[in-house]
């Protein structure tokens, strides 16, 4: 269920879900019709309306946290990503600093590497919910080779310093990138939204109109409304799976700018 929702247009998803939310809803209704007489639930009316109303403001002040706080995950896994991908690029032009070239390319080198893998491997098990390392090897290659540098001039000592920072700090934001995929709504909370959902729209079924089809519109108006919000929680949950989720653009990006003008071994602007 949960793949064919990530792996559709949110569009296309949510209008399914809304539709079998309202189908159901129907069928309910049409139960509750035949099982219990319009006098008996229009006499018991204030009694019903009283309970909806409270229900459905404990339900919307629950969907609004759950909301918030899936975008809140979203939004912080991209600044986590763009930091990322800023900090390769850091550690890509201080190394232009190194009197070694050697040393240079060879650090060059393993930071694009780290790239291809982010972008070919990692991400794809990202987008699939999964959480890939493969990219681990080559940003270790990287501090092995910075560590291996013996620097000659105070110039060298700075900048080694600081790229030494630089990779301490990527190897922060790269786990909390990991953990951020991994990170998601438990499902103990989503059946508590989807069952709350499901007994306050139950329980506006037992409004008694004497107009059935004047009772259904505002009910399946009702139903698509819940339906809608939590389909969207659920396309929020998995910041990195989905139509709705962090784009990998900030790595092709900077992996474009390598290999078009920095990886061609010319020196690069700073």
């Amino acid at each position: 269920m949960l793949d064919w929702i990530y792996n559709t247009q949110p569009w296309i998803s949510s209008s399914i879900l809304v539709a079998c939310g309202i189908a159901a809803v129907c069928l309910v209704q049409f139960a509750i019709d035949r099982c219990v007489s319009t006098e008996i639930r229009h006499a018991h009316n204030e009694f019903t309306r009283f309970t909806v109303t409270n229900m459905s403001v404990l339900y919307a002040v629950l969907l609004a946290f759950i909301t918030i706080a899936a975008w809140e995950a979203l939004s912080k896994a991209t600044d986590i990503t763009v930091a990322e991908a800023s900090h390769v690029e850091a550690l890509y032009l201080d190394a232009e600093g190194l009197d070694d070239r050697n040393v240079a390319e060879a650090m060059r080198a393993a930071l694009r590497r780290y790239l291809h893998a982010v972008v070919e491997q990692e991400w794809p098990v990202q987008q699939a919910g999964g959480i890939s390392d493969a990219a681990a090897p080559s940003l270790r290659q990287v501090r092995k080779t910075l560590a291996s540098f013996k620097p000659a001039t105070p110039g060298d000592t700075m900048v080694m310093q600081e790229m030494f920072r630089y990779l301490n700090e990527l190897n922060n934001i790269r786990r909390a990138r990991l953990e951020a995929a991994a990170g998601h709504i438990p499902e103990s909370v989503l059946s508590v939204i989807i069952v709350f959902g499901i007994v306050t729209i139950g329980f506006t079924t037992l409004a008694g109109m004497r107009s059935g089809r004047v009772h259904f519109l505002p009910l399946a108006g009702f139903t698509a409304t819940i339906v809608m919000v939590v389909a969207l929680i659920v396309q929020l949950d998995y910041p990195f799976r989905g139509e709705i989720s962090v784009s990998v653009q900030p790595f092709k990006k900077i992996l474009a700018e390598f290999e078009g003008g920095f990886g061609s071994g010319a020196p690069a602007a700073r």
